[in-house]
């Protein structure tokens, strides 16, 4: 009787527990890793890349920070496991779903998307970040941390994919109503600005795609770098449409 009575009392608390606990083998939260470009500390061997000034906020860090935050509470919220970071990407060679890197001002002015390809590697500059991209080092160039990740096939695939998707959508908010005048470059070709497609960024994480966004150019752009709200709705939602086409979120 009395481990009859028992069982009963216990029922309630044991099924409870049963649906509160985490179902066995189910998927981990997908890892976004979301960079604001040239945020303190500076990789070593682009130190001396402190980012452009003006814009709404003062200068490009200062955007690059409030959209990266505005984005982390946005897809934390979508169920992702958003991680921040600033220039120095760490832990190096982290694993990941995607890795995002924020911007504004591409070379040139504009908006516009780069992304991982296949190829080449990462940009050589002289001392630690000054004078034009090159692919392999100058004598004088700052020294690297190693070993660079790798640009796979399958990465380049992934960061087309994503980085064709952020452009449909940052074109359709990077207008004149919205407060936008510069032009808008869309996806980098592979043969493009190799600013955007040989970031170093993009050999510092094994995330599955990697992709760089300019989101606009400084001055003619402002009053819509202002809106970082909506640019981080913008961006966290084609994230999440992307993560969700590749089935590693599914709420």
């Amino acid at each position: 009787m009395l481990v009859r009575n028992m069982r009963r009392l216990l029922a309630p608390a044991i099924a409870i527990a049963v649906l509160s606990a985490p179902a066995i083998g189910s998927a981990a939260a997908p890892i976004v890793w979301v960079q604001a470009g040239h945020a303190s500390p500076g990789e070593p061997g682009y130190s001396a890349q402190t980012g452009a000034g003006g814009g709404p906020f003062g200068s490009e860090i200062a955007f690059n920070v409030k959209v990266r935050d505005d984005m982390m509470t946005r897809l934390k919220a979508a169920g992702v496991d958003a991680r921040p970071l600033v220039s120095k990407v760490m832990p190096m060679g982290a694993s990941g779903a995607t890795f995002i890197s924020i911007h504004f001002d591409s070379p040139g002015g504009g908006a516009g998307v780069g992304r991982a390809v296949v190829g080449g590697g990462e940009n050589y500059y002289h001392g630690e970040g000054t004078g034009d991209a090159s692919q392999t080092p100058y004598g004088d160039s700052g020294s690297h941390r190693a070993p660079a990740t790798k640009v796979t096939a399958a990465v380049a695939a992934n960061s087309a994919n994503l980085a064709t998707r952020i452009s449909s959508a940052l074109k359709g908010i990077h207008t004149p109503a919205n407060g936008a005048s510069a032009r808008f470059n869309g996806v980098e070709p592979p043969n493009g600005n190799v600013r955007m497609v040989h970031f170093y960024g993009y050999y510092r994480t094994k995330a599955d795609a990697r992709v760089l966004v300019e989101v606009g150019a400084a001055g003619s752009d402002d009053p819509f770098l202002r809106k970082v709200p909506l640019i981080g709705s913008t961006l966290s939602a084609t994230i999440v449409k992307d993560l969700k086409a590749r089935k590693l979120l599914s709420r």
